[in-house]
C-alpha cells in the first residue's frame, strides 16, 4: 500500500479523529476517516453541484477485530484505528445518538487507478443494532464487493480456510467457476457478517498469444467495453440489490451521475404451458436485470462500478428494516462539488435523510447520510474542505 501517498494519509489520518463506517466516512471523531485521502476539486474542475466520483465503502461490522483478520487475508491493510468513543461527529452523520463505536479504516488496491480504495469498518455498541447477516445473496438491500485477483481464487480460499474465516455461500453457481482440483475463476465467499465478496480472477493469456485488448473506454458505459477486472489486482467494484430497475436508475444514473447503458430488462417467465424459448429451460423463472455502471473513482481518471441488480421477487416483498448502525449494512461514499446543490437535487428525487438536522460539519468537509428512494440503500455525500 502506498503510505506515502499524501493524500491519502491526509484523507485517512483526518477521518481517524472521527471514526468511520463505509469507505471513507470517517473525520475527527470517527466518521471522517477515510474521507480525507481525497483532495478537493475547485468548482471549476468538478462544476457545480457535480458528483465527482465514488471515493469509498462503508461496512457495520459485529466485532471489528474479527473483521479486519478478513480483509487483511484479502490484502487490505490498516491505516488507522480508533478505540471505543462516543464520537458526536460521527453520530450525527450516520443518525445513531450517543452510541459509542470503534472504527479502522483499510486500504487496498484499486483494479483501475494507482490510487488506493478505502473501506471503513465500524462496530457500535450502546445502541439496538439488528443482525442481517442472514440475507441471501438475492434479498432486497443485500450486496457485494467484488475483488480482482490474480490467476485463481483458490490460494485466497485456501488462506481463509487455514484462519477459521471461509465461508462459502450457496449461489446456485456450477462450482463458483471452477472446481477444487483446478484453478477457479471466481467465487463468492461471505465475511463474518455476512457481507457478500466475489472474488474474480485475472487469467493470464496462454503462451505466445497476444495480451487481450483492454475493455474499459471513457466513453458511454455498454456491456462490450465494460471490464469486470480491471487493469490490475484489487477493488472492483460494488454490488447492490434493488426493488426497480427504472427508479433505481433515476436516483444513481439521474442524480448521481453514473453512467449507465440503456435499460434491457430481462424476457419475462414462460407462460404455464409453453414452449421455453432457444436455448432455455422448461419452467425457468424470470432473471435478474443486472445494471453496470460506471462512477470514476473520485480523483482519477479510472472507473468503478456499482452494480445495480434487480432479483425477481415475490409480489409485496419489501426491503428489510435497516437502521444504520445495524450489524452488515453497507453504504457507498461519493465525493461531491457543491454538497447543497447535490443533497437539494436528492431530496427532490425521493431521497431520505439520515444526518441529523441535514449537512453535517465534519472536520475533513461537509457530509451527509441519505438512503436512496428505491429500496433505501445508504449514500453518503462529502465535500472536502477547500
Amino acid at each position: 500500500m502506498p503510505k506515502n501517498n499524501k493524500r491519502v494519509n491526509c484523507w485517512v489520518s483526518n477521518r481517524v479523529a472521527i471514526a468511520a463506517a463505509g469507505v471513507l466516512t470517517i473525520a475527527a471523531a470517527g466518521m471522517n476517516l477515510a474521507r480525507s485521502s481525497a483532495r478537493a476539486l475547485d468548482a471549476d474542475e468538478g462544476g457545480a453541484g457535480k458528483v465527482l466520483g465514488m471515493a469509498f465503502d462503508g461496512h457495520q461490522v459485529s466485532n471489528l477485530d474479527n473483521s479486519i483478520r478478513f480483509y487483511e487475508a484479502l490484502d487490505f491493510k490498516v491505516d488507522s484505528k480508533t478505540d471505543w468513543k462516543v464520537d458526536k461527529i460521527a453520530n450525527a452523520l450516520g443518525g445513531t445518538k450517543a452510541a459509542e463505536s470503534r472504527t479502522a479504516v483499510m486500504l487496498t488496491q484499486s483494479s483501475v487507478s494507482d490510487k488506493p480504495f478505502p473501506l471503513i469498518l465500524r462496530e457500535y455498541r450502546g445502541t439496538e443494532r439488528k443482525d442481517w447477516s442472514g440475507l441471501s445473496s438475492s434479498d432486497l438491500l443485500s450486496g457485494h464487493m467484488d475483488l480482482t485477483v490474480q490467476g485463481d481464487c483458490n490460494p485466497v480460499m485456501d488462506k481463509l480456510k487455514s484462519m477459521d474465516l471461509l465461508k462459502v455461500p450457496n449461489m446456485n453457481m456450477p462450482a463458483g467457476g471452477g472446481g477444487s482440483s483446478g484453478p477457479r475463476r471466481f467465487v463468492f465467499v461471505q465475511d463474518p457478517d455476512g457481507w457478500y465478496i466475489e472474488l474474480f480472477a485475472i487469467i493470464p493469456p496462454a503462451p505466445g498469444a497476444p495480451p487481450p485488448e483492454p475493455k474499459v473506454s471513457n466513453s458511454t458505459a455498454t456491456a462490450a467495453n465494460i471490464d469486470r477486472l480491471g487493469k490490475q489486482t484489487g477493488f472492483n467494484h460494488i454490488g447492490l440489490n434493488v426493488v426497480d430497475p427504472v427508479k433505481a436508475l433515476a436516483f444513481y444514473q439521474g442524480v448521481l451521475g453514473g453512467d449507465y447503458p440503456p435499460l434491457t430488462p430481462p424476457p419475462p417467465a414462460p407462460a404455464a404451458g409453453a414452449a421455453p424459448p432457444a436455448g432455455g429451460r422448461a419452467g425457468a423463472g424470470p432473471r435478474m436485470t443486472m445494471m453496470n455502471g460506471w462512477f470514476p473513482q473520485a480523483t482519477t481518471n479510472g472507473n468503478v462500478r456499482l452494480e445495480l441488480i434487480a432479483f425477481p421477487q415475490k409480489p409485496g416483498t419489501q426491503p428489510p428494516d435497516e437502521h444504520f448502525a445495524d450489524i452488515n449494512v453497507n453504504y457507498v461514499g461519493f465525493q461531491v462539488s457543491d454538497i447543497d446543490a447535490v443533497y437539494a437535487k436528492a431530496k427532490a428525487a425521493g431521497a431520505i435523510t439520515v444526518s441529523d438536522g441535514g449537512i453535517v460539519k465534519v472536520k475533513d468537509g461537509r457530509a451527509v447520510m441519505l438512503r436512496d428512494p428505491d429500496v433505501g440503500g445508504f449514500v453518503e455525500l462529502w465535500e472536502p474542505s477547500k
